[in-house]
């Protein structure tokens, strides 16, 4: 009986522990794409861990992943930092980003019944639900994942993989430059637009209104960024993690 606690004891521990991880992580993501960690930001250890209220192990591994997925990079010597990618270096990522979802979408509608209408679907009601209660971080980071979701549901794990790792820095410069007020991504054309052309089977217009779509977002690099204070990351983390797990250690 006393080894069966135990053994539930670790086990509650460890489901724990991760969504301690996942907390972590995700206030450092969210501060990104909500506009809030400037690029250039250094995140120091220490002092995450300590706004945070978690460990610094906690810290080392949610930065540790975030580097890993391009959202944060690492320079030696000096720390880790939130990216400040050079227009050049933007406009090289769209044009990148231009080709290879042009492939996406046209694998995608050549194959409209393959299932993924309905995953499709429900994340567009999760970025107009996000829309509705003007939560702009959230609604950046389902932007991210929708062009994520559809390279992944296209069938082509390379291009899945190529693509994934170009989304982190265009999507932080779109967190920062996007419009207050707007329904989806820059362009002309919303997701919703695109996932009807797709699932129509409708190859060439699903092409044209990625394109239009990106096109968008390739305008928003000629805004110029108005002069800002950047923000200490006490005022930024100041609430935390919010509401934490119960189980397991922090």
């Amino acid at each position: 009986m006393a080894g069966r606690r135990a053994r539930q004891g670790a086990v509650r521990r460890r489901k724990g522990d991760v969504a301690t991880d996942s907390a972590v992580y995700d206030a450092i993501r969210q501060a990104m794409l909500s506009g809030r960690l400037r690029p250039g930001t250094k995140l120091q250890e220490p002092v995450l861990a300590r706004l945070l209220k978690v460990s610094r192990e906690r810290v080392r591994k949610a930065l540790h992943r975030l580097v890993h997925e391009r959202w944060l990079e690492t320079v030696p010597n000096r720390g880790t930092f939130v990216p400040a990618p050079s227009v050049v270096e933007l406009r090289g990522l769209y044009e990148v980003r231009a080709l290879l979802e042009d492939a996406v979408v046209s694998r995608l509608a050549a194959k409209a019944g393959n299932g993924a209408a309905s995953r499709l679907r429900a994340h567009i009601a999760r970025e107009r639900a996000a829309v509705k209660a003007g939560d702009r971080s959230r609604l950046f980071g389902l932007s991210t994942e929708f062009h994520a979701l559809l390279a992944d549901l296209c069938g082509n794990e390379p291009l899945a993989q190529t693509l994934r790792a170009l989304l982190p820095r265009s999507s932080l410069h779109f967190s920062l430059f996007a419009p207050p007020a707007f329904d989806n991504c820059a362009g002309p054309h919303d997701h919703g637009d695109i996932v009807k052309a797709v699932l129509a089977g409708d190859g060439g217009r699903a092409r044209t209104l990625m394109r239009e779509h990106l096109g968008g977002l390739v305008d928003l690099l000629a805004v110029q960024e108005a002069p800002h204070d950047d923000a200490p990351l006490e005022e930024i983390f100041r609430d935390g993690l919010g509401e934490r797990p119960r189980a397991g250690r922090t």
